[in-house]
């Protein structure tokens, strides 16, 4: 079949299964939750199996490491998987939840009550884990959801959304609660976000190129996850023994995802020495520095940046831009001009400062002497994440099962009629 039908009937499936899925309880949904975390774990042979065809395509794609890293699949982050579906399935149920509730004077009871969103679309790149994480953070608030992950990723997403699918029908549940996008041409994605007439919301998770040609595109309402340019600021005030393992872990660790430092600020009274041993330490793990003037004359090693848009970089790489400020003032300007409204943190022990940054910075997350890896959903308890969203209208941060509902005004009344 051509395109246009491919579409018109994946979203008239998807449509029809946000219907009934208004009315299947938790317990029910938490039970297909549980199996698929039990055949993800059976199933973890074949799994790897179809991850490896992936990965063996990676060069054909140009992947660098840090990409290669996101797309890979072990028996460890299979069960991780598998654990997210049972972490979310033991959350209390996001529907149904009075958000307020009153009598208005006519004597007519009024509440707020949260609903699932409907039918959403959702985009990621090159991180199969995703599918299984939109597929459970989706259907658990009693959405269906049409998954379209990255050509990069298309066996092992193929694999896990078929995994999910028969979880849903083993409890005899209209299984199109759950879809993935097969087609990899990009016509069926524009095609796609032209349908408001069954789609509720798209959340487009990837990188900033991805973003904004969904943003511009689209007829349907999108939560924005834009890219993760974040910073961390080291005051004068800062413990230097706790400094460099939390630059270590915020650069190094994982620097191909979002919350990875992309931008250290160092304070210009901290002495000479510390400057250079912070980025000597990063350099020495095979960190490359960009520089300003002031950074370069500190550590001759760093390379220039050419300009001031350098700083707006999200590298995704073992690259790092470094600015010398002076104090809090000129570090959270730096952060108002380059942040992306992701993730910002400071490493200070003043507790003056502290509450400085807390209060002038504008980020989804704000962090004072910890990592920027911490922006994530399982690591604030969410279970895991369909996105981060760097938008400040209805949701904000780390995207867990919350925050993929609405609500209705529901009233009840015996006879009122408006005078």
């Amino acid at each position: 079949m051509n395109n246009e039908i491919y579409v018109e009937e994946i979203t008239a499936q998807s449509a029809s299964a946000a219907r009934n899925l208004r009315t299947v309880n938790a317990e029910l949904r938490n039970q297909v939750l549980l199996t698929a975390a039990q055949d993800l774990v059976v199933r973890t042979d074949e799994i790897i199996a179809a991850n490896a065809k992936d990965l063996a395509l990676a060069p054909e794609y140009g992947l660098n490491d840090a990409m290669i890293d996101r797309l890979t699949l072990n028996p460890e982050r299979i069960a991780a998987m598998a654990q997210s579906c049972r972490e979310i399935a033991a959350f209390a149920d996001p529907l149904g939840k009075e958000l307020e509730t009153r009598t208005l004077p006519n004597g007519i009871e009024l509440s707020r009550t949260t609903v699932p969103i409907g039918s959403i679309f959702f985009i990621y790149e090159s991180r199969p884990n995703v599918t299984i994480d939109g597929a459970a953070l989706c259907f658990k608030a009693g959405n269906a959801v049409i998954l379209r992950g990255g050509r990069e990723s298309l066996h092992s997403s193929t694999l896990l959304a078929e995994i999910f699918q028969n979880a849903i029908k083993s409890h005899d549940l209209d299984p199109f609660a759950v879809q993935l996008v097969t087609r990899t041409d990009r016509e069926v994605v524009n095609l796609l976000l032209q349908r408001d007439d069954r789609l509720d919301l798209v959340i487009p998770r990837g990188g900033e190129g991805l973003i904004r040609a969904v943003v511009e595109q689209s007829r349907v309402p999108v939560i924005k996850h834009f890219k993760g340019v974040c910073h961390i600021y080291v005051d004068a005030s800062a413990d230097v023994d706790i400094t460099a393992p939390i630059l270590r872990n915020a650069k190094i660790q994982r620097p191909g995802v979002c919350n990875a430092m992309e931008t250290l600020l160092l304070d210009s009274q901290l002495s000479p020495e510390t400057q250079k041993d912070l980025l000597k330490n990063l350099h020495s793990e095979g960190v490359e520095i960009y520089g300003c003037e002031a950074t370069r004359k500190i550590f001759p090693d760093a390379l220039p940046i050419a300009e001031n848009n350098f700083y707006h970089t999200e590298h995704l790489d073992l690259k790092l831009s470094v600015k010398i400020v002076n104090g809090i003032e000129q570090a959270t300007e730096h952060i108002e001009n380059y942040g992306s409204g992701h993730t910002e943190a400071l490493i200070a022990q003043n507790e003056a400062v502290q509450n400085s940054f807390v209060s002038q910075v504008d980020a989804s997350s704000v962090m004072v002497n910890a990592s920027t890896r911490f922006a994530d959903g399982g690591e604030y308890g969410l279970g895991a994440e369909v996105g981060i969203s760097t938008d400040k209208l209805h949701a904000r941060g780390p995207m867990g099962v919350d925050s993929l509902t609405t609500y209705k005004w529901i009233l009840r009344g015996s006879g009122q009629i408006r005078s």
